[in-house]
Protein backbone atom coordinates (compact mmCIF):
# COMPACT_ATOMS: atom_id res chain seq x y z
CA UNK A 1 0.00 0.00 0.00
CA UNK A 2 1.28 3.44 -0.88
CA UNK A 3 1.10 6.09 1.80
CA UNK A 4 0.52 9.77 1.04
CA UNK A 5 3.06 12.41 1.99
CA UNK A 6 1.69 15.89 2.77
CA UNK A 7 4.38 18.58 2.39
CA UNK A 8 3.88 22.03 3.84
CA UNK A 9 5.83 25.03 5.03
CA UNK A 10 5.76 28.05 7.27
CA UNK A 11 7.02 31.36 5.88
CA UNK A 12 7.66 34.17 8.34
CA UNK A 13 7.57 37.91 7.73
CA UNK A 14 11.23 37.89 6.61
CA UNK A 15 10.53 35.13 4.05
CA UNK A 16 12.43 32.57 6.14
CA UNK A 17 10.92 29.13 5.51
CA UNK A 18 10.56 26.00 7.62
CA UNK A 19 9.48 22.83 5.81
CA UNK A 20 7.78 19.70 7.12
CA UNK A 21 6.11 16.55 5.89
CA UNK A 22 3.53 14.21 7.31
CA UNK A 23 3.10 10.69 5.96
CA UNK A 24 -0.46 9.39 6.17
CA UNK A 25 -1.66 5.84 5.71
CA UNK A 26 -3.90 5.42 2.66
CA UNK A 27 -6.06 2.36 3.45
CA UNK A 28 -8.80 3.33 0.97
CA UNK A 29 -6.28 3.84 -1.84
CA UNK A 30 -7.41 7.40 -2.53
CA UNK A 31 -5.81 9.05 -5.53
CA UNK A 32 -3.49 12.01 -5.17
CA UNK A 33 -5.78 13.97 -7.50
CA UNK A 34 -8.82 13.34 -5.29
CA UNK A 35 -7.04 14.33 -2.07
CA UNK A 36 -5.32 17.35 -3.61
CA UNK A 37 -8.57 18.60 -5.12
CA UNK A 38 -10.26 18.53 -1.72
CA UNK A 39 -7.29 20.31 -0.14
CA UNK A 40 -7.16 22.96 -2.88
CA UNK A 41 -10.88 23.69 -2.47
CA UNK A 42 -10.34 24.52 1.20
CA UNK A 43 -7.15 26.57 1.14
CA UNK A 44 -7.22 30.22 2.14
CA UNK A 45 -6.52 32.29 -0.98
CA UNK A 46 -5.41 29.15 -2.83
CA UNK A 47 -2.31 28.77 -0.64
CA UNK A 48 -2.70 28.71 3.14
CA UNK A 49 -4.38 26.65 5.81
CA UNK A 50 -4.81 26.83 9.58
CA UNK A 51 -2.85 23.90 11.01
CA UNK A 52 -4.89 23.80 14.21
CA UNK A 53 -8.16 23.37 12.33
CA UNK A 54 -6.72 20.67 10.08
CA UNK A 55 -5.00 18.73 12.86
CA UNK A 56 -1.51 19.49 11.51
CA UNK A 57 1.17 19.89 14.20
CA UNK A 58 2.53 23.40 14.59
CA UNK A 59 6.23 24.10 14.40
CA UNK A 60 7.68 24.42 17.89
CA UNK A 61 8.93 28.00 17.52
CA UNK A 62 5.47 29.61 17.81
CA UNK A 63 5.10 31.21 21.20
CA UNK A 64 2.89 33.77 22.89
CA UNK A 65 4.11 37.18 23.97
CA UNK A 66 2.32 39.94 25.90
CA UNK A 67 0.90 41.07 22.55
CA UNK A 68 -0.31 37.64 21.41
CA UNK A 69 1.30 35.14 19.12
CA UNK A 70 4.75 36.03 17.79
CA UNK A 71 3.71 35.52 14.19
CA UNK A 72 0.81 34.48 11.99
CA UNK A 73 -0.36 30.88 12.17
CA UNK A 74 -1.22 30.05 8.59
CA UNK A 75 0.92 27.46 6.86
CA UNK A 76 1.38 26.95 3.12
CA UNK A 77 0.36 23.76 1.40
CA UNK A 78 3.18 22.61 -0.85
CA UNK A 79 2.48 19.22 -2.41
CA UNK A 80 1.21 15.67 -2.06
CA UNK A 81 2.95 12.53 -3.26
CA UNK A 82 2.82 8.78 -2.90
CA UNK A 83 5.56 7.34 -0.75
CA UNK A 84 6.74 4.00 0.56
CA UNK A 85 7.90 5.75 3.74
CA UNK A 86 6.34 4.58 6.96
CA UNK A 87 3.32 6.57 8.12
CA UNK A 88 3.99 8.97 11.00
CA UNK A 89 0.33 10.01 11.32
CA UNK A 90 -3.07 8.38 11.04
CA UNK A 91 -5.05 7.80 7.90
CA UNK A 92 -5.37 10.39 5.12
CA UNK A 93 -9.11 10.04 5.77
CA UNK A 94 -8.56 11.74 9.14
CA UNK A 95 -7.04 14.78 7.43
CA UNK A 96 -9.90 14.91 4.93
CA UNK A 97 -12.47 14.72 7.73
CA UNK A 98 -10.72 17.60 9.52
CA UNK A 99 -10.76 19.65 6.33
CA UNK A 100 -14.44 18.88 5.70
CA UNK A 101 -15.34 19.63 9.32
CA UNK A 102 -13.55 22.97 9.06
CA UNK A 103 -15.47 23.77 5.87
CA UNK A 104 -18.79 22.68 7.38
CA UNK A 105 -18.42 24.90 10.47
CA UNK A 106 -18.67 28.03 8.37
CA UNK A 107 -15.03 28.97 8.61
CA UNK A 108 -14.56 31.43 5.77
CA UNK A 109 -12.62 30.16 2.81
CA UNK A 110 -10.98 33.31 1.48
CA UNK A 111 -10.53 32.26 -2.10
CA UNK A 112 -9.72 34.62 -4.93
CA UNK A 113 -12.59 35.12 -7.35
Amino acid sequence: MQNIQFDYLYRDEGNYKDFASIVYRNPNKLSIDFVENLIQQNLIEDTWFDPDKWGIPRFSFHHFTAFGLNSHLWYEFETLSYTQAMANAGSIDTLLKSINHDASTGTPCLRKS
